[in-house]
């Protein structure tokens, strides 16, 4: 057991959950060190968790007419704990060479996530349970498994229907397929942890939607992230020191990036009432009117001027705005 995250025992279970995320803290900061994420990092789950914390205490008053304030309590930390928690495992398809752009089996990440996550409670429970703690203090098993939930509910696929003439998404189309599912769920953790993941856009807007975006373009492609950092392309002359690409190369691969953000955009709109069909009407109401307030046309109107999307756009303005949309990130490159 690893004491150095706690040094009191707990007197209610959310100090017991902010004993875990002092855990789930300091294991995203060194999975960050080990693997070179600037998108999977501590910044980004601690959106998550604030977007989740918002969405959570917007439909509290609802979800409060079927559930005890106590359950309600537990939940909602439960919500941060997954939220904080749901990247802290980064897996990289092994097979792509270095030259190649990293890939994520689909689902291993958030798998190995919520094990590793789960095994760190078991232990914890087990210490705590020799201090002759309330039992509500611990980890109960029905939480454990609304954990393993919410942390899978998170995985991303690309939709097989994507691109039919019958359907409005784009062949590149990703998805949460839990947000999908018709079966009950075991609680409204889930769907809040999968809704706050990908809700960059919808509830903090275009210029975190953009700098996401393009963070997670340079986490898979580090070549790029040393490009955009280092200055080794010299904008202003149109020289570039890389010898793995060429500039017809590199202009290609950022305008597909640009237009995958625009689509991707679009996506988050058109699937939002899909997304949210399985919370009650009310809640539903107050998704669409007091939190998700970025997904109209006037916003993707805004995103398409902003991103440099054109045939004609040069290299240099597609660096720059590379640059500029992330300067604040540039140090984690």
């Amino acid at each position: 057991m690893e004491h150095k995250y706690w040094n009191q025992k707990p007197s209610s279970f959310a100090e017991t959950v902010e004993l875990v995320e002092n855990y789930v803290r300091a294991q995203i900061r060194q999975e960050v060190k080990n693997k070179r994420l600037c998108y999977h990092n501590l910044t980004h789950a601690l959106a998550v968790k604030r977007r989740a914390s918002i969405i959570f205490g917007a439909i509290k008053p609802i979800l409060s007419q079927k559930h005890s304030a106590e359950k309600l309590q537990r939940w909602e930390s439960l919500t941060d704990l997954c939220a904080i928690a749901h990247d802290m495992v980064q897996l990289f398809d092994s097979s792509i060479s270095a030259h190649q752009p990293r890939k994520h089996l689909i689902g291993l990440s958030e798998i190995q996530t919520a094990n590793k996550l789960l095994q760190y409670i078991q232990n914890l429970n087990q210490e705590l349970s020799t201090h002759h703690l309330n039992s509500a203090v611990l980890f109960s098993d029905f939480d454990q498994l609304i954990i393993r939930d919410a942390i899978t509910a998170t995985i991303c696929k690309n939709d097989p229907q994507a691109g039919q003439a019958s359907y409005t998404f784009s062949v590149h189309s990703i998805y949460q397929p839990y947000l999908y599912e018709s079966d009950a769920k075991i609680s409204v953790v889930g769907s809040i942890v999968a809704l706050a993941d990908l809700g960059a856009l919808g509830i903090d807007g275009v210029d975190q939607y953009i700098q996401d975006g393009i963070l997670v373009f340079l986490e898979n492609n580090l070549a790029y992230g040393k490009l955009i950092a280092d200055d080794c392309f010299l904008v202003n002359q149109q020289q570039s020191c890389y010898d793995w690409a060429d500039e017809n190369q590199i202009k290609d691969k950022l305008i597909a990036m640009t237009r995958f953000m625009f689509s991707f955009a679009q996506e988050r709109r058109s699937r939002f009432e899909l997304e949210i069909a399985g919370f009650a009407p009310q809640a539903r109401q107050i998704l669409r009117d007091k939190i998700f307030l970025h997904l109209s046309p006037e916003v993707i109107n805004k995103i398409k001027a902003r991103l440099p999307i054109q045939e004609n756009v040069s290299l240099a303005e597609l660096i720059n705005f590379l640059r500029d949309s992330i300067n604040s990130n540039l140090d984690i490159l």
